[in-house]
């Protein structure tokens, strides 16, 4: 299994923090982001050869981190279009075995991650209270059915940026469009186009998580 983290967001609702130092070097628990992606990467079995890190902005801090801190580390730069589908596509000439784990970097769990360890398609999920700022996942006989984005309320469970793939996947990237209001290609799209095909099987994340999306969320997370 081979490993993608998605490390290539401005984080433009952290700033000014973000001005001068990129999301995945923000520290919790003593540790940053990236490094608490790596260690349960590594704890999986994946050796530092086989993650691949995209890196866009404020790239040359995360490049220098991961050759002084993690080094094997692959980094490879997003050029271009923007969104999480087009990092992902990034990585795909690099990707040589038949799974692969993808994590968003500003996504902070207790989770092992053991569960993705098994050969199969698993979307990483968990409840919240309000759906409202998310896409709502919604599961059939414990498979994914769809993700409505932002149109539901109140408590459901929600994609936390932890995903198992399969090499064909890659494919699907190419027919994804860009959004209309924002420009950039989403792996939610990839996702539920996927899901036609190949059904997800959901996942709930053990102990507590935190998207580090804004300031709020920074201080909740360091709390934990």
């Amino acid at each position: 299994m081979q490993a993608i983290i998605l490390a290539a967001g401005e984080g433009i609702r952290l700033r000014p923090y973000t001005n001068l130092v990129p999301k995945p070097l923000f520290t919790i628990k003593g540790k940053t982001l990236l490094t608490h992606h790596i260690d349960k990467l590594n704890s999986l079995g994946i050796d530092n050869k086989n993650i691949f890190v995209i890196v866009k902005y404020l790239k040359e801090e995360i490049i220098g981190f991961l050759e002084r801190y993690h080094p094997g580390v692959n980094y490879i730069v997003q050029e271009n279009k923007y969104g999480t589908a087009s990092a992902v596509k990034t990585a795909s000439k690099y990707i040589t075995d038949d799974y692969i784990l993808i994590t968003y970097a500003d996504e902070y769990f207790e989770d092992t991650l053991e569960e993705f360890k098994k050969d199969e398609l698993i979307i990483g999920v968990k409840e919240v209270d309000d759906v409202s700022k998310y896409g709502k996942i919604i599961e059939e006989n414990g498979y994914l059915k769809e993700i409505k984005e932002k149109t539901e309320t109140g408590k459901g469970k929600i994609f936390v940026g932890v995903i198992k793939i399969t090499k064909d996947f890659f494919k699907i990237l190419d027919k994804i469009k860009p959004n209309e209001k924002t420009g950039e290609y989403y792996l939610t799209d990839a996702i539920l186009e996927y899901n036609k095909i190949k059904k997800f099987r959901i996942y709930t994340l053990k102990g507590k998580r935190s998207d580090i999306g804004n300031e709020e969320a920074l201080i909740n997370a360091r709390k934990m």
